[in-house]
């Protein structure tokens, strides 16, 4: 059995993963933002405060004797969205976005290198999005702070090549959870400009009728964390396969005009 940390594991996709690690008999150090650990107790669960917004904190948990123990894998999972448009949000919100989504997970990803280099051998891997590859209306700094993830990843990967470090990505589409609901943070969206498309907008992700439980994107994690081959990348959950191979091959103008109607009704 592994030890395996997961960051984020108190809600939604990273609980979904650390449950059905605990199930295969798997040891898990997860971490919540919170700094009273979440109810859900388990022998095989060790519980951590991690704040990836907060360079302190994150240098503290880097610095923590959960590392003297060897980890098989570490899943960076934690992180937030941002709702706003790309000409109203606030520095503030963007630079705080940016901080937690990618500062944060590269300085923990560097320490999990280093973890993994003196242990000679891991699985790394990082939770982007399909959203890592294109971008969607009101979600452009999230997407860009997953593009910057998916950017850094495919470098890790080419430069672990000699080594038996693996590197993945895990690339879910819109997953019903309580992140892509009342988890999502705004900037900017009392702009009259934008109110009614971000009204129809909060209210269609609220219903989440198309969206994918977490469960099933938990499977393709629990998969990627123990496939010994090379591969980078795994889509996760419905539409992310089809909405990324039609990115590949649709025109551009037309894959455009799919999106608009689809987010913005146009």
């Amino acid at each position: 059995m592994g030890r395996i940390l997961v960051t984020g594991g108190s809600a939604g996709i990273g609980e979904a993963v650390v449950n059905a690690l605990i199930k295969q008999g798997h040891e898990v150090i997860t971490t919540s933002r919170q700094t009273q650990v979440p109810s859900q107790s388990h022998d095989l669960i060790q519980w951590h405060q991690l704040d990836l917004g907060s360079r302190k904190n994150v240098s503290s948990f880097c610095n923590s004797n959960i590392w003297n123990q060897p980890f098989d894998a570490v899943f960076n999972n934690a992180g937030f969205g941002l709702i706003a448009p790309i000409e109203s949000a606030t520095d503030a919100a963007v630079r705080t976005q940016f901080e937690a989504n990618y500062f944060g997970t590269m300085a923990l990803t560097r320490r999990a290198m280093a973890h993994f280099r003196d242990n000679n051998g891991g699985t790394l891997m990082v939770n982007t999005s399909i959203g890592g590859r294109m971008a969607f209306p009101y979600f452009g700094y999230y997407n860009a702070t997953k593009h910057a993830l998916e950017a850094s990843y495919e470098a890790l990967w080419y430069e672990c090549l000699k080594s038996p470090i693996r590197i993945k990505l895990i690339e879910p589409g819109f997953t019903q959870t309580h992140f892509a609901t009342s988890g999502m943070h705004k900037s900017g969206h009392e702009s009259p400009y934008h109110r009614e498309e971000l009204e129809w907008l909060f209210l269609s992700m609220k219903k989440g009728t198309t969206a994918t439980p977490p469960s099933v994107v938990a499977e393709t994690v629990v998969h990627a964390l123990f496939d010994c081959n090379d591969r980078l990348r795994y889509h996760a959950g419905k539409h992310s396969g089809k909405l990324l191979m039609m990115r590949k091959f649709l025109p551009d103008r037309l894959f455009k005009i799919l999106i608009a109607k689809a987010v913005l009704r146009r």
